[in-house]
């Protein structure tokens, strides 16, 4: 049953709608959703912090009015990070669906919001590999053409082998490792238990953690270093809960992006540059989404336009 603590005037089938817990009452409000969710760190445009708090008060109406629920990739970040298990992907996701059934939003809107969600990740796409180019392109100017454009052309080549070298033995044994921890690459047998559970594999040929791991082992090093793919990754660590095998996916692209950096595969200022775009891929998206939102206005009959 629902968390939620609504007002008596709250509509009481919202409790018995939805089965996936919340847990907003176990809030203390220490922000750290806030500062795992992606969407706020790119454009301070979605606090789920502030969703959980409205929940608590049971200002249901409002919660349903506001934006700020369809700004969610739904990457679960907020979740995953939370100290108190609170679920706010789950908050989301039901007041979502109540907008839906009170048909506070129109009918189209959640296929629209879906196919939004795919031409965000495809901009992030187009976005990085302009930035690895050394470019710093016009995200505004380009979005349409972006979202529209999945990057078959680079990404569904064949690929050839290489040979078991010195050189490519050390670097996959440099990516079976981060830090300390092991990340037990080896260990994959491609049951895609991670690309399924990726809340951002909507396309694989933008991002397919499978796809990136078994390079990995095979010791494609050049195409992974030089793929925009292994900057989109959100670090939810979705594919590690998943993985059966122990696999720690997100480790491996972290691993991945600190070698591109060191070996001077992406410029110095790459990842400060590459914060600076996302945040303007990202502000972009909000404003889709905003566009998508607003209300149907009535078209005046000809008689009345003089009115």
């Amino acid at each position: 049953m629902s968390t939620i603590h609504l007002k008596k005037t709250a509509v009481p089938s919202y409790v018995a709608r939805y089965s996936k817990p919340e847990h907003t009452r176990s809030c203390y409000t220490c922000g750290t959703c806030n500062s795992a969710c992606p969407v706020n760190a790119a454009t301070s445009r979605l606090r789920p912090l502030e969703l959980v708090y409205k929940a608590k008060l049971g200002l249901l109406d409002e919660l349903l009015s506001i934006p700020d629920i369809w700004y969610c990739i739904g990457c679960n970040r907020c979740s995953n990070l939370c100290p108190m298990m609170v679920e706010p992907l789950s908050l989301i996701q039901n007041l979502r669906a109540e907008a839906i059934l009170r048909k506070i939003v129109r009918p189209e809107v959640p296929e629209r919001h879906k196919e939004l969600l795919k031409g965000l990740l495809r901009g992030l796409w187009h976005a990085a590999d302009a930035l690895l180019g050394g470019e710093h392109p016009d995200v505004a100017e380009h979005w349409d053409q972006w979202t529209r454009k999945s990057p078959f052309g680079k990404t569904d080549r064949l690929i050839k082998l290489p040979t078991n070298t010195p050189q490519i033995s050390a670097f996959r044994q440099m990516v079976r490792g981060y830090g300390v921890n092991t990340t037990s690459l080896s260990s994959c047998f491609t049951c895609r238990e991670c690309s399924n559970a990726c809340p951002i594999c909507m396309d694989p040929s933008v991002f397919d953690p499978l796809k990136i791991f078994r390079l990995a082992n095979f010791g494609l090093k050049d195409d992974l270093l030089r793929s925009p793919s292994i900057w989109l990754c959100l670090d939810c660590q979705s594919c590690m809960s998943a993985c059966s095998q122990g696999v720690k996916g997100a480790l491996i692209i972290r691993q991945l992006q600190h070698i591109a950096y060191k070996e001077g595969f992406v410029a110095k200022d790459f990842p400060v540059r590459w914060q600076e775009l996302k945040g303007e891929v990202y502000g972009q998206f909000i404003r889709e989404i905003d566009k998508l939102l607003e209300p149907v206005r009535p078209v005046k009959p000809p008689y009345l336009e003089q009115v």
